[in-house]
């Protein structure tokens, strides 16, 4: 059994898989769509969105399978069905063929990406767990600090085809250190039937706390996730940066991982509620007086006005990401796996789908990103204080609960 800090690492590494398929290819992006044929400016994205088509539907399946075969057999499993499908990808002859491909990564993706969230769950809990999983997500947010720049490296060296066999090397290695030295974790297995799927699903979403958070973190991540979409198209064809996107891109990355680091810290002495309802709050402050100073210029902002804006837009969210996750998925130790499945993929139904939409609206300027911030972290609060709301009655109603 690894320690605390290599099993850090091999999920991390493993979790990853999601972060490097997004963030390696979006110096190909538009190679990609060159080569493929693509019509529409905005369609090169949908090699981004098509991941979490797959990611979505793997995690409905991979979660909840765990639960009864264990937790290695799972991860083992995605991780094959991520590799064949990276395949499909670097051999892609037609956009069509590019998008299945994508869709079957996605789907093995989500082994390693949700199952090891359950092998945390299993080993650890409450604040513990929010410790650990905000260490991950900082290492697993790093990753866009580094894989554009590495993604653009790679193709001085080999054609965009080349990024999809890389992903799977790194994959394979991710899987042969957890096979090498992380036992199974899960100690007593549950008869997976329809019965008690549909009976934990009802539990899961029946739970007030986990709906509100899991709720709070879609919207947290699908604004992220619309800057993602639009980051290439923002960086390259707006501010003219050529091969120095992957570094400015790079450079805003960093305070989101910066950010997971800091709250490691804050969750021993802070409730993780109250960082979540303050990062979120300061965010659409921070948010509505640069979107209302865009509109009063009547122009995109210069780069290093945008630049700083969006870093400490990215700081505020990074604060949450680790916390949401914990507190929606506290009371489910029992159900570990199908509850984190259920939740995550909530989170991701919610979060791409907002991604899409403001990557969508993209027009050659901030303002699908900004109004996008805007709406999601606005949503993101009132999620939270109807959630506090429900919590004080409750407590009034039962002062010994």
């Amino acid at each position: 059994m690894p320690k605390k800090s290599e099993l850090i690492a091999i999920c991390a590494i493993l979790m990853s898989s999601v972060a490097l398929s997004i963030d390696i290819m979006l110096p190909s992006l538009g190679d990609i769509s060159r080569m493929l044929g693509v019509q529409g400016g905005n369609d090169r994205q949908l090699v981004i969105v098509a991941l979490f088509v797959g990611l979505t539907c793997g995690q409905l399946v991979f979660g909840p399978v765990s639960d009864k075969t264990g937790r290695r057999p799972m991860i083992f499993l995605g991780i094959g069905v991520f590799v064949v499908g990276s395949m499909i990808c670097a051999l892609a002859a037609s956009f069509e063929a590019m998008l299945s491909g994508r869709i079957l990564q996605g789907f093995g993706a989500a082994g390693p990406r949700i199952v090891t969230v359950a092998l945390l769950r299993d080993r650890f809990e409450g604040q513990a767990m929010a410790q650990v999983m905000s260490i991950i997500m900082g290492i697993f947010i790093f990753v866009p600090i580094l894989a554009p720049s590495v993604g653009q490296a790679l193709l001085f060296l080999m054609p965009w085809r080349g990024l999809f066999l890389v992903l799977a090397v790194i994959s394979l290695a991710g899987g042969t250190w957890l096979a090498l030295r992380q036992q199974e974790t899960l100690t007593k297995p549950v008869a997976l039937t329809p019965r008690t799927y549909a009976r934990a699903s009802l539990e899961v979403f029946r739970s007030s706390t986990p709906m509100a958070f899991t709720f709070a973190g879609a919207c947290a991540y699908g604004a992220l996730m619309g800057y993602i979409n639009s980051s290439q198209q923002l960086f390259q064809d707006v501010y003219g940066l050529g091969d120095a996107y992957a570094l400015w891109f790079g450079l805003s990355a960093a305070f989101i991982s910066a950010a997971t680091f800091i709250n490691a810290r804050l969750v021993a002495s802070i409730r993780m509620e109250i960082i979540c309802l303050a990062a979120m709050a300061i965010f659409v402050l921070w948010v509505l007086g640069f979107e209302l100073y865009f509109r009063s210029t009547d122009h995109s902002p210069d780069l290093w006005l945008w630049m700083v804006f969006n870093c400490v837009a990215l700081f505020l969210l990074g604060l949450t990401f680790g916390n949401f996750n914990a507190i929606a998925l506290k009371p489910f130790r029992h159900i570990a796996g199908i509850a984190a499945a259920l939740v995550a993929s909530v989170n991701s139904a919610l979060s791409i789908s907002i991604a899409w939409l403001i990557g969508n609206a993209f027009d050659g300027n901030v303002t699908a990103i900004t109004l996008g911030y805007l709406c999601c972290g606005a949503a993101a609060v009132v999620a939270i204080l109807v959630f506090d709301q429900k919590r004080s009655v409750r407590s009034q109603r039962h002062p010994l609960a």
